[in-house]
């Protein structure tokens, strides 16, 4: 186990590892260097000879039983054969174990390797999201979208001249920050933080939406291998009148499949959302854009995560002390 930063050697290692077995965003040095700058602490479980290894961060949370450290960590392990990855896995779940309430690991939608979990005793959970196929032409993407909203919304958007434009520029990324940051505090969910969009060009896109070059919202996706995945959208009030969102979308959907990717994940669909609440009409929203809803899951090294799942699905007012 290494915490903190890895020294040159190990960095290296660590590279050629995750270049061999494609290794997913998640599992990156850029991901670790990111999750690092704003607060996260990371942790590297690594193996001898470091043929296999597992990028996580340490953080807390807060439960009906007090404050609690966690270790979690997102993506596929990193390792090129099987059994590398059942030992890394088993390496993960007895130091999590020890020294955390408990570990989970979410793998990537694509080539989860749901094996390697099973073998090495982990307890899996189901979140999901929306996955849109991306290949097909860009007339068949546009004729799969809902005709009375999506596709209403984004000719409007386009007759009201908004533009779909790539940003790297500080000053404009701060204008779009504030942006996100209210529609987060308004809607009840925690932000990202300003540092975390600032540096989001090292694993991803920024992209904007403008109207006579002001900034009405905007949105990032985070580039993987094989697929690009939704990380934060927001829109100001004139943006939500001039369907600055659906245009976002969109257009996101279409640079995903210019730049060569195979999926647009939408980046996440809760399944125990009700009628009235805010990610019920999410929900519904994402599902006008025509793709298909599958399994995210979650492995646990202990029964305390899925423990407290169930606990949240039975009890919402679970939800306002336990996180996660």
């Amino acid at each position: 186990m290494k915490l903190g930063k890895l020294d040159e050697n190990l960095k290296e290692k660590w590279k050629k590892l995750w270049q061999e077995c494609k290794g997913s965003v998640y599992q990156s040095l850029e991901w670790a260097e990111i999750k690092e700058k704003c607060g996260n602490k990371p942790v590297f479980i690594i193996d001898e000879k470091l043929k296999a290894a597992i990028l996580a961060f340490e953080s807390s949370i807060i439960t009906p039983f007090g404050k609690k450290k966690i270790l979690t960590a997102e993506g596929t392990p990193l390792f090129t054969k099987k059994e590398d990855g059942i030992k890394i896995l088993q390496k993960f779940k007895e130091f999590a174990n020890k020294s955390y309430f408990y570990g989970t690991i979410a793998p990537t939608v694509i080539n989860p390797c749901h094996e390697i979990f099973f073998a090495a005793g982990y307890k899996k959970v189901s979140n999901y999201t929306i996955l849109i196929n991306l290949d097909k032409s860009k007339e068949e993407l546009w004729k799969q979208l809902e005709k009375k909203s999506v596709r209403w919304g984004a000719k409007v958007a386009e007759r009201n001249n908004l533009l779909f434009e790539e940003t790297n520029d500080e000053k404009e990324i701060k204008k779009f920050y504030t942006i996100y940051k209210k529609v987060a505090e308004e809607g009840g969910f925690t932000s990202e933080k300003e540092e975390f969009l600032l540096n989001f060009y090292k694993i991803g896109k920024i992209f904007l939406i403008k109207k006579n070059r002001w900034i009405l919202g905007g949105g990032g996706i985070i580039i993987n291998k094989d697929y690009t995945i939704l990380s934060f959208t927001a829109t100001n009030h004139k943006g939500k009148k001039l369907h600055a969102i659906t245009f976002l979308y969109w257009n996101l959907i279409k640079i995903s499949k210019e730049i060569g990717k195979k999926y647009f994940d939408l980046g996440g669909y809760d399944m125990e959302a009700h009628p009235g609440e805010k990610t019920y009409n999410i929900n519904k929203f994402k599902e006008r854009f025509g793709g298909t809803i599958i399994e995210q899951p979650i492995y646990s090294t202990n029964w305390k995560y899925p423990f407290f799942r169930k606990l949240m699905k039975k009890f919402k007012i679970i939800k306002k002390f336990y996180k996660k």
